[in-house]
């Protein structure tokens, strides 16, 4: 789940292009950890959609503030309604999840609407905290993870692509990112506002991005009594040694909860790793010794339900949305100037992307075009001088790949026009009606 204080299920429908968004705008997190996609699960969806849905492309992005599902087809145009309603209810059957997911939802549709939310996205304007860096790394871990397992259609490829290459541009020339604001900073924030961190015992509990992220930030506030913990020991090891911290043995995590005053969750667990009976029993043998917890995972690591536990604080995603509000006021300025460098990019893609709706048409008008003139004049068109055995091509056969190249380049040339280079979809209409092969 993206960042965002509700939660976007963004579906992405290209070809007709669309994109299914559920975010911390739209969703509270109780609904965002239900729909988060492991891996694993990412190639099992898609699976699914090509099967009921016949789409032609998938790309999921998946992270603690927001899921982004997008998907493409080309061959159902007229039909965006009825297979957007059917990849929503394969979502919530996929998912488990039987209450009405309406609210929770925002979609985008057409590729201008589409590439416009995720070039914005990948640049940091669609994040709970404006310009950072975060999604950019995970914007292109979900389009490479689709690429490798071969879920990309066309039109995704293209578009993702261009995003990885709007952002990067945005980021290097406005201000937008400039700064260590992410969730991670602004939990730092709360923690030293609430304890004096030089004298305080911090512990880590997770060894990904956002773990990396934390300890950076409390490195650079001169932080050294930092430890770490880790399900995966290499992984953990590898960790500490990178930041030259002490581990912890993971299977001790409660125990290690006795003497530390702070803990900050960041692992991918898909359930909670601690309850609350498990947090009573350590709040009780820490007497009137108060603990922080920050929970910045989505699904959560630690229970909902942590009310009325006597010298408990508990921070989780959405309980950071005051202190991001405050650090999107310092980069707000930078968002006018990120917008019109997005637009540029935006419409170079919507010129390639609105192209492509011709292109059927304009398939079918050369090879139209081609037939006619070797049936009637029989001869080969292939656009070279030289025939398929190494001879030279007669003078009418060189001619008549003058008149192809001329003819078809001219009508593709007029067609383009007319129908504002596929946009006009009255026009397009017609155009296929005419040059199209009957189905």
């Amino acid at each position: 789940f993206k960042q965002k204080t509700a939660y976007e299920i963004s579906a992405c429908l290209v070809g007709s292009e669309m994109c299914i968004r559920d975010s911390y705008r739209t969703s509270p997190i109780e609904i965002r950890e239900k729909f988060f996609f492991q891996d694993d699960e990412k190639i099992k969806f898609n699976q699914l959609l090509v099967k009921e849905c016949s789409i032609d492309g998938l790309v999921v992005i998946s992270t603690c503030n927001r899921t982004e599902i997008y998907y493409e087809f080309e061959n159902h145009v007229g039909e965006e309604k009825r297979i957007f309603h059917l990849i929503m209810k394969c979502l919530v059957e996929f998912k488990h999840y039987p209450e009405g997911l309406s609210p929770y939802v925002s979609k985008k549709h057409g590729s201008l609407n589409v590439s416009r939310h995720l070039f914005r996205l990948i640049s940091g304007l669609e994040s709970m905290i404006v310009g950072e860096f975060q999604i950019y790394d995970q914007v292109k871990e979900a389009f490479y993870f689709a690429q490798k397992n071969k879920m990309l259609g066309p039109i995704l490829d293209r578009m993702f692509q261009k995003s990885i290459e709007t952002g990067k541009f945005v980021r290097s020339n406005t201000s937008i990112g400039k700064g260590a604001i992410s969730v991670s900073y602004a939990a730092v924030e709360i923690i030293s506002k609430k304890y004096n961190l030089e004298k305080s015992k911090i512990l880590c509990v997770g060894a990904g991005e956002t773990s990396k992220l934390s300890v950076k930030h409390l490195l650079n506030k001169n932080i050294k009594n930092i430890f770490v913990t880790n399900r995966n020991k290499k992984r953990g090891d590898q960790f500490a040694h990178k930041f030259g911290l002490d581990i912890l043995p993971f299977k001790g995590l409660l125990e290690n909860l006795l003497s530390v005053d702070v803990a900050i969750f960041c692992t991918s667990s898909s359930s909670p790793l601690i309850s609350r009976e498990d947090l009573l029993n350590t709040m009780k043998k820490r007497k009137d010794q108060k603990l922080l917890i920050v929970d910045l995972s989505v699904p959560r690591n630690i229970e909902a339900d942590m009310s009325e536990i006597d010298g408990l604080d508990l921070i989780n995603v959405d309980g950071l949305k005051d202190i991001v509000n405050k650090n999107y006021n310092k980069r707000k300025a930078e968002i006018n100037k990120a917008q019109l460098l997005i637009d540029e990019y935006l419409t170079e893609f919507d010129e390639w992307a609105s192209s492509r709706q011709l292109r059927p048409s304009i398939l079918s008008i050369k090879s139209k075009i081609k037939n006619l003139i070797e049936n009637n004049y029989k001869v080969e068109l292939n656009g070279s001088l030289v025939s398929k055995d190494g001879g030279k091509k007669s003078d009418l056969g060189i001619k008549m790949n003058k008149v192809y190249s001329k003819l078809s380049d001219h009508l593709v040339r007029k067609i383009r026009v007319a129908s504002n280079n596929g946009k006009d979809k009255n026009a397009l209409k017609i155009i296929k009606k005419i040059f199209e092969d009957d189905q």
